[in-house]
């Protein structure tokens, strides 16, 4: 059939028309469907069709569901399987259909026409795409002219792909701006989630008990620290919560703030660890939390500490002599914990240094070569400075300076006595 070029013309017209409402529509409203539902009408009339609605794919449920229509019956909300009638084989095939008789198509979804007692005499069905991606069906029903119902023809099938060709550019665009609004206020959240992270953790001080640093992977870290002064003790400790993201941060919070609660009412190492594991697995969430925590006495320099699955923790002493305090128990979270199983290291810091890393430390690389344990205690060995703070840079600069590079958070915390060893 021979298409003049003033029908192309009016053709292109009508959906650039169709277009500029739908989005002045959006604009003002905020509702894609808005668009969708000033435009529906639109196309009705061009079509000189009885009834017309939108499908719109719903893939959470495998089906296809009425958004909108405009007809003698409304049948919004009516939802339709994949592959079942016209509507979900149009969908799932990708392509257009005409029925110029649906009282002898069995292809025809009845339940429509039974439930209301409308009758579907003919159909046009387009598939709304935009290149390879499907966001539903329209369906055409019934032409009208001259107050008389007739069958549609195959320029009304060509027409109604016009238009339905202009419905997914626009849907396309709506959805597209809607995800960079979405994506805009994820950023905005995970910006002030950074910053609510970084104030659970304390700042390093010149000449003080502890110094911690935490270098993320991502936005939001699982890896935490944590030190204050309770009387003339220093509280203090070091996790990784397993897993990444958001839970993993929520974890890390949790954690946190059980530990400074505990801490605070003096509570002992063995019973602080205690009670978190006992929380931890009264409230499983699937995930578990290596975990170092303990006690410095600023007037004996006595520590006494738990090692809960965590990496080794490294005692350089004042000699240069190296003592590595293994995990004792497992992780928190895991399995319960008996009375027996506590069992806190005992040593004497005696201006010496410990120091605490996450596997992010151990795990980083130099060349492709990875640090290891065995590296990371040379390392710190060597480091220089007279306090902890001046200790914590002379590792966090290698990170920064591109010299160790990891793909994990990566936490180091630092305690001494507090005094200049020179």
């Amino acid at each position: 059939m021979a298409v003049s070029a003033s029908s192309m013309t009016s053709v292109s017209d009508g959906n650039i028309t169709l277009m500029n409402g739908m989005v002045q529509r959006y604009a003002e409203t905020g509702d894609y469907l808005e668009g969708l539902r000033w435009a529906i009408p639109h196309i009705l009339d061009n079509l000189s069709a009885e009834a017309i609605s939108l499908f719109l794919h719903r893939p959470d449920q495998a089906v296809l569901e009425c958004v909108i229509c405009d007809g003698p019956v409304n049948i919004t909300g009516l939802k339709v399987p994949h592959g079942l009638g016209l509507v979900g084989r149009v969908f799932h095939e990708g392509k257009s259909n005409l029925v110029a008789d649906a009282t002898h198509d069995d292809r025809h979804f009845t339940k429509v026409d039974k439930q209301s007692g409308f009758k579907t005499l003919s159909t046009a069905t387009v598939p709304v795409r935009f290149g390879t991606k499907s966001f539903g069906v329209i369906q055409a029903i019934n032409r009208r002219h001259n107050h008389h119902i007739q069958h549609f023809r195959q320029s009304d099938l060509s027409l109604l792909e016009s238009l339905a060709g202009a419905l997914a550019l626009a849907i396309s665009n709506f959805r597209l701006a809607e995800q960079v609004t979405k994506d805009a206020l994820l950023r905005r959240d995970l910006g002030q989630a950074q910053e609510a992270q970084a104030l659970l953790m304390p700042v390093p001080e010149q000449g003080g008990y502890a110094a911690g640093q935490t270098l993320t992977s991502r936005q939001l870290s699982g890896d935490f620290f944590d030190y204050f002064m309770v009387g003339n003790r220093l509280a203090f400790c070091q996790g990784d919560v397993a897993g990444k993201g958001i839970a993993a941060s929520l974890l890390m919070a949790r954690c946190i703030a059980l530990f400074r609660y505990l801490a605070r009412q003096n509570f002992s190492v063995e019973t602080i660890v205690r009670t978190m594991n006992d929380e931890f697995i009264n409230q499983p969430s699937g995930q578990f939390i290596t975990f170092v925590m303990g006690w410095l006495d600023c007037s004996t320099d006595e520590i006494k500490m738990i090692n809960c699955g965590h990496t080794p923790v490294v005692w350089v002493k004042q000699d240069g002599t190296i003592i590595t305090i293994a995990a004792q128990v497992a992780p928190l979270g895991v399995i319960p914990f008996e009375d027996d199983d506590l069992h806190p290291a005992q040593i004497t810091l005696d201006c010496g240094y410990l120091y605490l890393a996450t596997d992010g430390i151990t795990e980083a690389r130099n060349r492709g070569l990875e640090l290891g344990m065995s590296r990371f205690v040379t390392l710190v060995k060597n480091l220089k400075g007279r306090d902890v703070s001046a200790k914590l840079n002379g590792v966090m600069q290698l990170f920064e300076k591109g010299n160790l590079v990891t793909h994990d958070d990566a936490t180091l915390l630092v305690i001494s006595s507090g005094e200049d060893d020179g």
